[in-house]
């Protein structure tokens, strides 16, 4: 996946923007918000959305009891505009996902499931649509959305707090994770001259297949902490604390 290094707009995307994008961009907002994370926007839209249509009664309701609040919430249609910048398209289904590569395929790139962010549970399934359902449907759904949220500002916080984007040459004929030889980081360039470990995320929050990890030597005898990002193809460098 081709993915820009930064993640500064997201859209959140389901069939009628009026339940589940909502939750997500407004509850994201919030904890944003929170978290200090500056420079990070969110927005909703959904496939099949009647533009100008309000959040469900119920939908309202489960939120504000979270204290998120979808009062002045207007739904409106995904469109090229929106997707073309957005730096991150998450969807609440599969099918959200086939239908947006398969009427914008320039924006097939960067779109994945909203639950990839998940810390519990399965990260491939769908977030299940409570529109037409009872209480405890919303807020099942509310508190499934809540959990990928969370997660969603942890990867962004840590990517923000802790790394830079750094482009990384490799050497021929090994996958772009395998065996790092140069880099460069703020225009200037470095030559490993070693690779003196390298290790897997091992985390307990299920992405140890995402992030790999490199101490490395360079030409100019310090040690240096890179990691490839095998969802967004990108490598990052670890920032020295005296920096």
């Amino acid at each position: 996946m081709n993915m820009p290094t930064r993640i500064d707009n997201i859209l959140f995307v389901c069939t009628g923007n009026i339940c589940r994008s909502p939750f997500a961009e407004c509850l994201f907002t919030k904890v944003v918000a929170q978290k200090e994370l500056e420079g990070i926007t969110a927005d909703s839209a959904g496939l099949l959305a009647l533009a100008g249509n309000s959040a469900t009664y119920m939908a309202q309701r489960v939120a504000a009891e979270y204290g998120v609040d979808l009062s002045e919430h207007t739904a409106k249609s995904v469109s090229e505009d929106l997707l073309a910048r957005s730096d991150l398209v998450l969807v609440m289904e599969k099918s959200h996902n086939e239908a947006l590569s398969a009427s914008f395929p320039e924006a097939g790139g960067k779109i994945l499931l909203l639950r990839h962010f998940a810390r519990y549970g399965s990260r491939r399934r769908a977030i299940a649509d409570p529109y037409g359902l009872e209480y405890d449907a919303y807020r099942f759904c509310f508190l499934d959305i809540q959990d990928a949220v969370s997660g969603l500002v942890e990867y962004l916080a840590g990517r923000k707090i802790d790394f830079e984007p750094i482009q990384v040459t490799c050497y021929e004929g090994y996958k772009a994770s395998e065996s790092p030889r140069s880099f460069v980081w703020s225009d200037r360039p470095f030559k490993i001259t070693s690779i003196v470990d390298r290790w897997y995320d091992a985390d307990a929050d299920g992405r140890s297949e995402v992030l790999d990890y490199f101490k490395v030597l360079a030409d100019d005898g310090h040690t240096y902490i890179i990691r490839y990002n095998r969802l967004f193809d990108s490598w990052a460098v670890l920032i020295p604390e005296s920096r």
